[in-house]
């Protein structure tokens, strides 16, 4: 079991877990590689949709859903990077092409770099800078902007205007890329050492509580569950 943690991206590599419904920051793509599992979605106008048996699946960011599979289940989680993937651009048959791919790769040997390989990059247009020094400051510094109120005046424009601009150029509303990022930092800090009581403070979390309760919202189980199965956490570079 291991977390593949890149500048942008990020990958899960294991077993089936069971997984509470959560809502993903990024969008998701779901593989299981020896079985199929189960997957179903929720939305504001219908509910709860019926339970589909799938291996390869598409999870649009913000999407609530509910993932079954079983212990023996060989998963790939892939998380893709709002400001360069498309997910469009992922159709049902490149999916199921991918997990062919992945499907003849050792697991133990599963880099990250495999599984960007299995798709196409296509970059957005550049940030404006405005934008940009927003971004590179979440980077450098993942525990500033509390509040939306403090990105807006760093980029010099009205909360109102920062927040629809920042969604239409990331792909994302700002206070979902924050967390994302921070979550980043702590898996960053984890692999070098650090508790998540440290970790979570550094990230801009108010407490280990805090970071949890968010994890879980976010994947679906609880960061010191997922610690306590001895994952290996791999930071990749570049």
């Amino acid at each position: 079991m291991k977390l593949l943690i890149g500048p942008s991206r990020a990958a899960y590599i294991g077993p089936g877990l069971n997984l509470e419904p959560h809502l993903n920051a990024a969008c998701t793509l779901a593989f299981s590689l020896n079985e199929p599992m189960l997957l179903r979605t929720w939305s504001k106008m219908k509910g709860w949709s019926d339970w589909n048996q799938v291996s390869a699946a598409l999870i649009p960011g913000g999407t609530l859903h509910h993932l079954k599979c079983s212990d023996q289940a060989k998963m790939v989680f892939y998380y893709l990077d709002p400001l360069q993937d498309k997910a469009r651009l992922v159709t049902e048959t490149l999916l199921h092409e991918a997990r062919n791919t992945l499907c003849g790769i050792d697991s133990a040997r599963l880099s990250l770099k495999d599984i960007e390989g299995c798709f196409p990059r296509c970059s957005r247009p550049e940030s404006s800078s405005r934008i940009r020094h927003v971004l590179e400051e979440i980077e450098a510094c993942p525990a500033q902007f509390n509040s939306i109120e403090e990105a807006a005046s760093l980029a010099c424009l009205s909360s109102s205007r920062f927040r629809a601009l920042f969604a239409q150029e990331v792909g994302l509303p700002f206070r979902r890329y924050r967390l994302w990022r921070r979550m980043a930092h702590v898996a960053q800090a984890v692999s070098k050492g650090a508790s998540l009581t440290d970790a979570a403070l550094g990230a801009g979390f108010s407490d280990s509580a805090h970071l949890s309760t968010s994890f879980k919202t976010m994947f679906g189980i609880s960061p010191g569950f997922l610690l306590s199965k001895d994952v290996e956490i791999c930071c990749e570079v570049g």
